[in-house]
C-alpha cells in the first residue's frame, strides 16, 4: 500500500517537473517593432538630453519608440563554445500602469528562448531604485528570488545601455503608464 503511493508520488513529481519545464520553454508573447527606414529615427538619447537640459516640458516616450530604440542599439554575442548554438536577439519592454516588464530573448538551436522580469521604478530623497518585482521564464512565473540566474545578463544590458539609463535618471520624476514613459524634468516647486 504505501509502496503505491510513493510510486504515485513520485509519478505526480516527476510529472510536475515535467509541465514546469514545458511552461518554462514556451517563448513569452513579445511585443512588436516595427523598423522605421533609418532616415526617420529619432535619437531617443539626444531628445532625454535636451528634455532634462530645458527643464521645460514633459516628455512622453512610447512603447514602442523604446522597443526600436533597443532593437537598433542592442547586439550581442555569447562567448565560448556555446556561441554557435546560442545567440542574444535582444529585449523588449512592455510597459504598464507602475511596472515594465523587460523580455530578454535567445536563440538556442534555432529555437526562441525568453525570460522577463517586472520592474518598478521609485524615487527617494535623491535617487532613483529600480526593483525587481517578479519574472518568468518563459510562461513560467515566478517570484522575484527565482530569477537571479538573470543577474549577469542584467547587468551587461545594463552597461550596454548606460547612457540611456542616466539620461533617464537625470529627470526628477518618471511615471510608467500605459505603453509609454513619461518622463518630467522640472523642477518640484518650492
Amino acid at each position: 500500500m504505501i509502496r503505491h503511493l510513493l510510486k504515485t508520488l513520485r509519478l505526480l513529481g516527476i510529472s510536475l517537473l515535467a509541465g514546469a519545464a514545458w511552461v518554462a520553454h514556451r517563448p513569452a508573447d513579445l511585443p512588436q517593432v516595427a523598423v522605421p527606414k533609418p532616415a526617420k529615427v529619432d535619437d531617443l538619447l539626444d531628445n532625454m538630453r535636451q528634455t532634462t537640459l530645458k527643464h521645460a516640458a514633459v516628455m512622453e516616450i512610447s512603447e514602442a519608440e523604446i522597443n526600436r530604440h533597443l532593437a537598433t542599439t542592442l547586439s550581442g554575442k555569447i562567448p565560448g563554445m556555446l556561441s554557435e548554438r546560442v545567440a542574444f536577439e535582444g529585449a523588449r519592454l512592455d510597459l504598464e500602469p507602475g511596472s515594465a516588464r523587460l523580455i530578454l530573448i535567445w536563440k538556442i538551436q534555432g529555437h526562441a528562448r525568453t525570460a522577463s522580469v517586472d520592474l518598478a521604478i521609485s524615487r527617494d530623497e535623491k535617487n532613483f531604485r529600480v526593483e525587481v518585482l517578479r519574472g518568468a521564464y518563459g510562461h513560467l512565473q515566478l517570484p522575484r528570488g527565482m530569477m537571479r540566474p538573470l543577474h549577469p545578463s542584467l547587468e551587461a544590458l545594463a552597461e550596454a545601455l548606460d547612457l540611456e539609463i542616466r539620461a533617464l535618471f537625470l529627470m526628477t520624476h518618471i511615471t510608467i503608464a500605459k505603453d509609454k514613459l513619461v518622463l518630467d524634468p522640472r523642477f518640484p516647486p518650492a
